[in-house]
């Protein structure tokens, strides 16, 4: 058995737009998630918070389609792009942690 090394590569275009397309289903798998009966803010604290996951998320989507775009417009990949796309993943990173925490608050209450 030959031993392979591989080394790993700079994300390039196709790799940022697979990510971003991914993220952009899964955000609205969560969103969908979040508006269900399961996720009913049942506290006043709830209700604040289920509040600032739906705008954070309407806001993240926007941020994933400007990501996007950028991507798409761009004659080729510059440094900038890239930072930008991994800011969108960090923002949705922190959006999923959150809608993570609310959940488990959620299924407590019900």
């Amino acid at each position: 058995m030959n031993n392979q090394i591989t080394f790993k590569e700079s994300p390039n275009r196709q790799t940022h737009t697979l990510r971003l397309s991914r993220m952009k289903d899964e955000l609205t798998a969560m969103l969908t998630d979040l508006h269900s009966y399961r996720c009913e803010p049942c506290t006043p604290d709830m209700h604040k918070q289920f509040l600032e996951l739906n705008h954070n998320g309407r806001k993240l989507s926007q941020t994933i389609n400007k990501a996007s775009d950028l991507l798409k417009d761009s004659a080729q990949l510059s440094k900038e792009i890239g930072d930008e796309v991994f800011g969108v993943i960090k923002k949705y990173h922190k959006f999923q942690e959150n809608l993570s925490l609310y959940r488990s608050e959620a299924i407590v209450h019900h």
